[in-house]
């Protein structure tokens, strides 16, 4: 069996992995596991190929959320280490590839079948052109993928959620300011995330004078996009516009005329909202350079990780 390659997503709360034939894209034997029923990486990764019945690997990828490095590094949302050594003997392989999660995201872009993606405006360009890929999620993540003169991709991991929350109007800065904890700045990452959904809610309630009514992020999407809670429909208003133009913000400064590509489990789930509401309208306004001709597009690829995983084995 050592003919097959592992990839893997190593998230917080859970591991995904599936294995490919070398110089395949296709994953096959996906398997989702829970983190809190194991003690380390080492571990998961281990249980998961005893489960598929595979005693050796020719290689394997896997990405992780966090900032990598050559040395042994935490994993951001996880009291876990990531040690190479160890990992290659769970793995029984030689050959490891470690990823930012959003650099896979962002090597999986020229891979995705484009029934997996749905556009929001924009043209895609003739020429291969500088991709860029962001998501909210647990945090809110970025990476660009260049075009290499040679030919073929560079990956480029960013950090987008650290930057400060861009704001325009009176309103939004109203709202920022009553988000903020004194002394302290306030991040893209602390609005424009699930947690940030929170954040956004119960402030607004609370500035109206009124006691936030739902308490779980999932609980106030599904009542902003059924309507029937006011404090969450604005809520989504305020995400929307704010991940627009955080959006046309990095794409005008890395000049990502190949698109933008919305990844990650929020986005899917407003698709319908960000086709129909602001969000491209103001994406595009950047004064005396628009971006009109910039495509968007959502991944609503359950797994497109994988892909940049076993695009960094090829």
């Amino acid at each position: 069996m050592a003919n097959l390659n592992l990839v893997g997503d190593i998230g917080g709360t859970n591991s995904r992995f599936g294995l490919v034939e070398p110089g395949s894209m296709t994953v096959t034997r996906i398997e989702r596991l829970k983190n809190d029923d194991f003690a380390s990486l080492e571990e998961v990764a281990a249980a998961y190929l005893e489960s598929q019945g595979v005693t050796a690997l020719g290689a394997a990828a896997m990405d992780v959320a966090g900032v990598v490095t050559n040395e042994d590094f935490p994993l951001t949302n996880r009291d876990w280490m990531v040690r190479r050594a160890p990992l290659k003997a769970a793995l029984k392989t030689d050959r490891l590839i470690i990823l930012n999660d959003f650099q896979a995201l962002a090597m999986s872009l020229p891979y995705l079948d484009p029934a997996d993606l749905i556009q929001i405006g924009g043209q895609a360009p003739e020429k291969p052109s500088v991709k860029l890929v962001l998501g909210p999620g647990t945090g809110l993540g970025m990476a660009s993928l260049a075009p290499l003169p040679q030919g073929g991709w560079m990956a480029l991991p960013g950090e987008l959620g650290h930057v400060t929350l861009p704001v325009v109007t009176q309103e939004e800065f109203d709202l920022r300011e009553a988000m903020t904890e004194p002394g302290t700045v306030f991040e893209s990452e602390f609005a424009i995330t699930g947690g940030g959904l929170h954040l956004i809610y119960t402030t607004l309630a609370r500035m109206a004078g009124r006691e936030p009514r739902l308490d779980k992020p999932e609980a106030i999407l599904k009542a902003a996009l059924a309507g029937t809670d006011a404090d969450a429909v604005r809520t989504l208003d305020f995400f929307i516009i704010w991940l627009g133009r955080l959006a046309g913000d990095a794409a005008m400064m890395m000049q990502a005329h190949g698109g933008v590509y919305l990844a990650g489990g929020i986005a899917p789930s407003i698709v319908g909202e960000l086709r129909k509401g602001p969000f491209r309208r103001v994406f595009e306004e950047k004064g005396r350079l628009d971006l009109k001709h910039v495509p968007i597009y959502v991944i609503m690829d359950e797994y497109p990780a994988f892909k940049g995983c076993a695009a960094a084995l090829i």
